[in-house]
């Protein structure tokens, strides 16, 4: 019963695998920090690829820069091979600028993503709840970006490189008011965008959603989330890690199932009973060998019963049946059920200890007793 329990928890691991969904903490959300790159590779130094807590925003400006990195970098008054955060250009190689903090939280953002297979991925489906915290400004809206990483530009090989941009001011810019913001792209729109959207590239995508203020392009709220993590991609390196995991998994259980079903069908099944004559008590008792010959090499009893003469050695051929009277005695009166136990060796098995429960016939008591 166990493990068709553990079987069924294994195959239905799949089911598990949910929407992906983010949400910006209240009060509080990761930086964001943008990249703009160029064909010529920026001297062949890569891109910074950001931590978990951290947004990456990688604008390409080379000769086939989509209108939105172009605008972003005159915006930001941005040059090829610059490193910006919250705004601001970046202050150092490796260490965040003390002054580029994110600016105040302005609404808490909330991202499900959905991708919708047919059977291969034919829409991607985004909601955003966009809750404001206090009023805002007509002058900000959202953005909607998808990321996608290994992206080539140049000879530089770049994550998080921007290559599906949307803007919106369609929602509530009142405090605490919540908008469930919804948009559906179908797969040739992605394509075309030089999305890659099949089962294999899943994971490479990544949503991020901003409030930008038009008038200073400061950020006021930034969340994101995966479309599809690398451990529910099935061609992805990660994948093929998860399924040598389910395989071992797989493979444990069925030696346990093996090994389950050898028992049963090897050890031999044990009856009888325990009757008294005069002041003797014998359990007569009736081994029947499985598919592999068994030996019986002796029996035990607890007290207040013991053995009084061990049983011969007996081999039972495979199928069987052999039956064996035990001698025994009982310090009690009225005797309580006699618990013994059968030695065995069974081939392929090696030793056992089978236990069987007599209960003391209770005519053959009452004569004991007379």
């Amino acid at each position: 019963m166990r493990i068709a329990l553990l079987l069924t928890a294994l195959l239905c691991l799949p089911l598990l695998w949910h929407t992906p969904t983010a949400q910006a903490e209240l009060g509080s959300r990761p930086p964001v920090r943008e990249w703009f790159a160029d064909d010529d590779g920026c001297d062949g130094r890569p891109p910074f690829r950001a931590d978990d807590s951290t947004i990456e925003i990688v604008w390409d400006l080379g000769e086939e820069a989509m209108l939105a990195a172009e605008q972003r970098a005159v915006a930001l008054d941005a040059d090829a091979c610059s490193y910006w955060q919250e705004g601001s250009p970046f202050g150092g190689a490796d260490e965040m600028n003390e002054g580029n903090v994110p600016g105040p939280v302005l609404a808490d953002l909330e991202i499900e993503v959905h991708v919708s297979e047919d059977p291969e991925p034919r829409e991607l489906q985004v909601t955003v709840g966009i809750t404001p915290l206090e009023n805002l400004s007509d002058s900000i809206g959202l953005r909607l970006l998808i990321t996608v990483d290994h992206v080539q530009i140049g000879e530089t090989t770049s994550h998080s490189v921007v290559r599906h941009y949307q803007w919106s001011s369609a929602f509530h810019h009142q405090a605490n008011i919540t908008t469930e913001w919804n948009k559906t792209i179908d797969a040739s729109r992605l394509v075309s965008d030089e999305v890659p959207f099949t089962h294999s590239d899943l994971w490479r995508l990544n949503v991020v959603v901003l409030l930008v203020d038009d008038l200073d392009h400061s950020i006021h709220a930034a969340a994101e989330s995966p479309v599809e993590t690398p451990s529910s991609v099935l061609p992805t390196p990660d994948a093929a890690h998860l399924y040598l995991l389910g395989l071992g998994i797989l493979a444990g259980l069925g030696m346990i199932v093996r090994a389950e079903w050898k028992r049963e069908v090897c050890l031999p099944k044990l009856t009888g009973r325990i009757a008294c004559r005069g002041q003797a008590w014998t359990a007569h008792v009736t081994l029947v060998a499985g598919r592999s010959p068994v030996t019986l090499k002796g029996a035990d009893a607890d007290a207040p019963w013991r053995v009084a003469k061990q049983p011969k050695e007996l081999v039972i051929k495979p199928g069987e049946s052999v039956d064996v009277s035990l001698k025994l005695k009982v310090t009690e009166q009225p005797p309580p059920s006699a618990r013994t136990h059968w030695s065995i060796e069974v081939e392929q098995l090696g030793g056992w200890v089978l236990d069987l429960s007599l209960t003391p016939e209770e005519s053959a008591a009452e004569d004991s007793a007379d």
